[in-house]
């Protein structure tokens, strides 16, 4: 095999993996800030009546914490008026935790957006450069499927069986304190977004990105059949 056939399969691999982490955090990104998916869930755990706020100051709160998660808001020193008393929203511990959130996700758009980059790059690269063009994209959108679907698949299936010690292990992965460990009488955060919370997200996006998945394989194999009909004719 010539080099640069090899550079040229390096690059496909690469953009199938950047074209997967594209999709995947797109996903997350737009669920952890969809303001309306936030109400919904508030009221489908009665999070205003357990925390002892009101719907309108719990949304008001939730709007400062996207926004600083967003990295457009440097600090989360608020107060709001719990069960009739004005207080600080947030705990410290919330504060030192939402450190570590606002900079993963600070990461996770930032890994996004090269990943765009690269796919956009490459895709040029190939429509004016390579042979069998339509070809290649198809298969590429069909690799794309095979490479992400397996590995969330899997994750999802195992969420389905303990959510909560996949859920564990994520915040042991990612970060290097137990800040994430918070208490329901001293933390607003923990009883904010209960673990139904996350379960409920989690699924959400993996339902989101699978359907964009086979999106791609459908694109992909309508691709190859209809270069394969016009060679035949």
């Amino acid at each position: 095999m010539g080099s640069k056939r090899i550079l040229g399969c390096i690059a496909s691999v690469v953009f199938v993996m950047a074209l997967v982490l594209v999709l995947l955090f797109t996903n997350v990104q737009f669920a952890a800030f969809n303001r309306s998916y936030y109400s919904q869930q508030y009221e489908k755990y009665q999070v205003p009546q357990n925390i002892g706020i009101s719907k309108p100051d719990l949304m008001n709160a939730t709007e400062q914490l996207l926004n600083y998660m967003d990295g457009k808001r440097d600090h989360l020193d608020f107060q709001m008026p719990i069960k009739g008393v004005q207080q600080e929203f947030f705990s410290e511990r919330d504060k030192l935790h939402m450190i570590d959130v606002q900079n993963l996700f600070i990461q996770g758009k930032l890994i996004r957006n090269i990943s765009l980059l690269y796919c956009v790059l490459f895709a040029l690269w190939v429509y004016f450069r390579a042979k069998n063009k339509q070809k290649r994209f198809s298969k590429l959108m069909i690799y794309t499927f095979v490479a992400g679907v397996i590995p969330v698949l899997l994750l999802a299936i195992l969420m389905n069986i303990d959510f909560y010690k996949y859920f564990t292990i994520f915040h042991e992965i990612f970060f290097d304190n137990d800040l994430w460990q918070l208490s329901p009488s001293k933390d607003r955060l923990i009883n904010m977004f209960p673990e139904a919370f996350f379960s409920d997200i989690a699924f959400k996006i993996v339902f989101y990105y699978i359907g964009e998945l086979i999106l791609l394989l459908v694109l992909g194999l309508f691709g190859l059949k209809t270069r394969r009909r016009s060679l035949n004719s």
